[in-house]
């Protein structure tokens, strides 16, 4: 290794590999275990923790105003030590780097038993006599890819991302490094640097925090994703042959972000997940997925999910006991859980309820005899209330919108987005006014299911922090230890963490959510497309998707809605109470089939059949997936889009099956002819569900 120190320390099924140079830079990978012959000697150093401070040199090679990589603060970390500590329940390895001035560095992995997918965060101390402003620090920074091979690995490594925008969630893009124009230069000079993040408290706002880099000639993914709820950052950098991926709280440049440590003084990252592995994208995928799974709190570690009925898109903001009388009339019994009572429970007969959030007083003329009597008539239904807010926000028309003194300010300016202004999370007084009228609200009434929405973002940040990106970083966190307050103090709640749809489904806000609105597309044709795509994401156990249901469909279009629901949670709404008496109990028999196939929702694994969509607004052909369970079984989901003719869909088994049941309308010719299972679509725009044993 010509003076080079290699560290090769085995982490389940994977090896964490540290690089030291005589000079004391340590570079840090992630392999597979049993990789044997590797080109290390092409990497130069690429220094595991990434981090600049105001004042700091950025890197040779035009790098100012585009990335911090490598700055000369990062340049000038040294090697302090490694110590590795193995448990009952795993291994972890914290690797301590310093800087001449008086700051001290660690790289902290730690890997759970069993689970295919490490957590790596970094934690900074200044134990100088100066105050330090960081603008710019890393979770994890990936290097040597590739080290399969001793040049630059041109024509064989893709990047991979999910795009998100509002009602069209984890869109999987792949792009080739050369695309990306990743490729070194002639001179090895001249810093590539592909950067991707989302600013505000959206965090899934142009992209999920993901990124897989695949060596298709190896077949090997590195993949990771960060559990930052406010502005993030992840970036492919490329000076040499060595391609390195980092992951971290967006910079200053990016984020305005900004931290200053005082001497004796602490900070920690949010954590990435990372994974390595010879696989196809799919595996790699869902081996992060287990970071989630070892993080399920007791009471999550299900084997069946429920199903929930919300009234949002059949009342759309005006429900009410008589309402909700009328539709419990209809979905009582055993089929559902939890009814839960939306947006618009608070309205003002003169405002509304769209602009009048804050205030969060029961609508005395829709609920004359208080909202208590709406959750005993739910009850008696045979199912658990629940109840929508939007608790960080206050509305245009509240009566608190002029409380300025517990509101976000930017500059000394109330933050305001649309209609909405947002309440100051870190304040004692907005935690205890909102613990009154939120979690005093829950147990007085009997809820055992809140909803907690959110659809507006505060941009790049607010003030009382060194930094708008700081304030912003803050008020978030603090947002979630409101949630799990509630969660400690109403017994027997489930949270559904929702942000118009999709916002905030990143690892951060999933640990704190029993359920996760998967997209606003209530109702549109593309929800099995995004149902699919976020099944890479988010554990399906806890994405709800919503089946909406309209007195005027037809049977297939009842199979289409229910089919998208199984994958994940199936959330019923719409004119329940309209739809013919034969329609209602083939949508029942749906979501008794939903039940019975929930097992293998809950821990199975899922491959994907047909063709991309170009357009998720006009789709074209079918979408199919096979999920095995854990148990041997298998479920089954097949859309059908626009096509001509008869259309039949072949789809492969891993192994022998036997139909065990079906959800469908009409006769598909559904059959198992060997290992293959074959079905025929006569119509657009249908859909069956098939259970397998």
């Amino acid at each position: 290794m010509d003076g080079k120190k290699l560290i090769r320390e085995p982490m389940n099924d994977m090896e964490a590999v540290y690089i030291i140079e005589e000079t004391g830079k340590v570079s840090f990978t992630l392999l597979p275990a049993g990789e044997e012959e590797l080109f290390w000697n092409k990497i130069k150093p690429d220094p595991l923790i990434q981090i600049s401070c105001t004042g700091d040199a950025t890197c040779i090679g035009f790098e100012a105003g585009e990335t911090r990589h490598n700055s000369a603060m990062t340049m000038a970390m040294k090697y302090s030590s490694q110590v590795i500590n193995v448990t009952s329940e795993g291994k972890s390895i914290t690797t301590t780097v310093d800087y001449p001035g008086g700051m001290t560095a660690k790289h902290v992995l730690l890997a759970t038993r069993d689970c295919r997918a490490v957590r790596i965060y970094t934690e900074i101390e200044n134990r100088g006599k100066e105050d330090v402003t960081i603008e710019a620090l890393s979770s994890v920074n990936l290097s040597a890819i590739t080290p399969y091979v001793e040049d630059e690995g041109r024509d064989r490594l893709v990047l991979h991302r999910f795009r998100s925008r509002w009602s069209e969630e984890g869109r999987h893009e792949a792009r080739t490094i050369e695309d990306l124009l990743l490729e070194p230069s002639w001179a090895n000079f001249g810093v590539r640097c592909e950067k991707f993040g989302a600013i505000g408290s959206m965090p899934v706002r142009g992209y999920f925090p993901f990124a897989a880099l695949e060596d298709k000639e190896a077949g090997v993914f590195w993949a990771l994703s960060l559990a930052c709820s406010s502005s993030w950052q992840i970036e492919a950098v490329r000076i040499d042959k060595g391609l390195n991926v980092s992951a971290g709280i967006a910079d200053y440049e990016f984020g305005h972000w900004r931290k200053t440590l005082r001497p004796g003084e602490e900070f920690r990252t949010p954590e990435a997940y990372v994974t390595a592995c010879r696989s196809d994208f799919a595996v790699a995928c869902d081996r992060l997925l287990d970071v989630q799974r070892a993080k399920l709190l007791p009471e999550q570690r299900v084997t069946e999910l429920p199903a929930l009925f919300n009234e949002y898109c059949t009342t759309w903001g005006e429900p009410g006991e008589e309402i909700i009388g009328r539709l419990l009339n209809v979905i009582k019994g055993e089929d559902f859980k939890y009814f839960v009572i939306d947006a618009g429970w608070y309205a003002d007969s003169v405002k509304g309820w769209q602009d009048n959030m804050g205030d969060w007083i029961v609508a005395p003329d829709l609920f004359p005899n208080g909202i208590r009597k709406a959750v005993e008539m739910i009850e008696s239904a045979g199912m658990k209330a629940g109840i929508w807010f939007e608790l960080e926000v206050v509305g245009k028309d509240s009566d608190v919108v002029d409380d300025t003194a517990h509101l976000l300010t930017r500059d000394g300016k109330v933050i305001i987005s649309g209609t909405r202004r947002f309440w100051d999370m870190r304040s004692d007084w907005v935690n205890e006014y909102l613990s009154k009228k939120v979690i005093d609200f829950l147990n007085e009434n009997g809820f055992k299911y809140i909803k907690i929405d959110y659809n507006d973002t505060i941009g790049i940040g607010c003030d009382g922090a060194e930094s708008v990106g700081e304030g912003l970083r803050a008020c978030v966190n603090a947002t979630k230890d409101f949630f799990r307050k509630i969660r400690e103090e109403v017994p027997g709640i489930a949270i559904e963490v929702c942000s118009s749809g999709g916002h905030r489904l990143e690892p951060g806000f999933m640990e704190v959510a029993d359920y996760l609105s998967f997209s606003d597309a209530h109702e549109e044709k593309e929800i099995p497309v995004i149902a699919a795509d976020l099944q890479k994401l988010v554990l399906a156990q806890k994405s709800q998707i919503w089946a909406v249901l309209r007195k005027d469909d037809e049977y297939k279009r009842i199979a289409y809605s229910v089919c998208a629901g199984m994958y994940g949670v199936l959330c019923i709404s719409g004119d329940v109470f309209d739809l013919p008496a034969d329609k209602w109990e083939f949508a029942l028999r749906g979501v008794s089939f939903y039940k019975k196939a929930s097992p293998i929702i809950v821990d199975g694994f899922t491959e994907r059949f047909g063709p991309f969509q170009n357009s998720n607004r006009a789709l074209k052909d079918y979408q199919a997936s096979v999920r095995y369970g854990k148990d041997g079984g298998a479920l089954v989901i097949v859309h059908s889009f626009e096509h001509e003719g008869v259309q039949k869909v072949t789809l492969p088994l891993k192994g022998k099956f036997e139909v065990v049941d079906k959800y469908e309308t009409g006769d598909h010719k559904i059959a198992v002819t060997g290992s293959e299972l074959i079905m025929e679509f006569y119509e657009a725009f249908d859909a069956v569900a098939v259970l397998l044993k």
